[in-house]
């Protein structure tokens, strides 16, 4: 009966293991349960080197624009003082969201949500005394406002781009002509998940002693 049961175990745990991969390889409902994050393979993503934070933008018939996020009725937080929309790092409830929110809130007739990233360098986030003495300059944070996607009052996608660190990565690439160089004539793997890198538009930047640009 050991025996039996010791291999129902071995089995199930392979499986659920081979699930995992296989969900994370072909992109398979990865994002479905919460319990898929502890089989899919991104137990090592790593920390990203920026700070980012979403705002949820409407527009209305008469161009007057409203902020959506945070709610009127409170926010979630489920750690420290970040409200629960700026963990959807992957922008993939965004239409719920807002859909959500301007379906229980009086309103103009609205005819495009936009969602902006905000984006810093997660340098800016030290103290202004531990930064001076770090970089031996006083702190000028920067920050930089991005359209990452548009969608239609009802939620549907009418835009989408990648993330500030895919662009990032992305200019990496395609600002080095030797790795240009190299890319040619080998095969590549493409997604169709998100839109073009040429899509992308940045909305403005800022620092603390100028106004938007």
């Amino acid at each position: 009966m050991r025996r039996l049961m010791a291999c129902v175990v071995i089995c199930s745990y392979l499986s659920l293991l081979g699930f995992g991969l296989f969900s994370h390889v072909l992109g398979y409902k990865q994002s479905d349960h919460v319990g898929m994050y502890f089989i899919i393979w991104d137990m090592y993503c790593g920390w990203c080197a920026h700070e980012v934070r979403h705002h949820i933008i409407a527009e209305g018939e008469s161009g007057q624009y409203y902020e959506v996020t945070p709610a009127p009725w409170g926010e979630f937080v489920p750690f420290a003082s970040i409200d629960r929309h700026h963990y959807d790092g992957a922008a993939s409830f965004t239409a719920s969201l807002a859909t959500h929110i301007l379906d229980h809130t009086d309103h103009e007739p609205i005819t495009e949500v936009t969602l902006v990233e905000e984006a810093w360098s997660k340098k800016y986030n030290l103290p202004d005394e531990m930064y001076l003495a770090q970089n031996e300059v006083p702190k000028q944070k920067r920050t930089y406002f991005r359209s990452r996607s548009v969608l239609s009052p009802t939620g549907e996608y009418r835009q989408r781009a990648i993330d500030w660190t895919g662009w990032l990565s992305h200019q990496a690439v395609v600002n080095n002509p030797r790795l240009q160089q190299k890319m040619k004539g080998q095969p590549f793997m493409m997604s169709e998940s998100f839109a073009s890198p040429t899509r992308i538009r940045q909305a403005s930047h800022e620092t603390e002693d100028a106004p938007p640009q």
